[in-house]
């Protein structure tokens, strides 16, 4: 149960993290962005693609920590849970065959 709290809080201490530094990149980066010759409303629209981009970006990561996290602790559980039924077994696999 620790381990899970742990976890989830190290996801979340990343997560906030990298979101500071997508708006850390939006403020210093992208905002002050001027394209000479270039129509003003063409420059609005590209830094509102990037900043999009990058807030997609952000979300694909965190869906990916988590889908991953998920199917590991599924996985780990599972193993305990096969170990618990051999050894209430006594050593004998399920179908008895040993």
């Amino acid at each position: 149960m620790i381990r899970r709290i742990v976890d989830f809080t190290l996801i979340l201490i990343f997560m906030w993290a990298c979101m500071i530094l997508g708006l850390w990149i939006i403020d210093r980066i992208i905002v002050p962005l001027e394209m000479p010759y270039v129509h003003p409303l063409i420059t609005a629209t590209i830094k509102v693609g990037a900043s999009s981009a990058l807030a997609i970006i952000w979300l694909w990561i965190w869906r990916e920590i988590v889908k991953r996290m998920f199917w590991h602790t599924l996985r780990s559980h599972r193993r305990r849970s096969m170990r618990s039924r051999d050894g209430e077994s006594g050593g004998k696999s399920i179908k008895g065959n040993n």
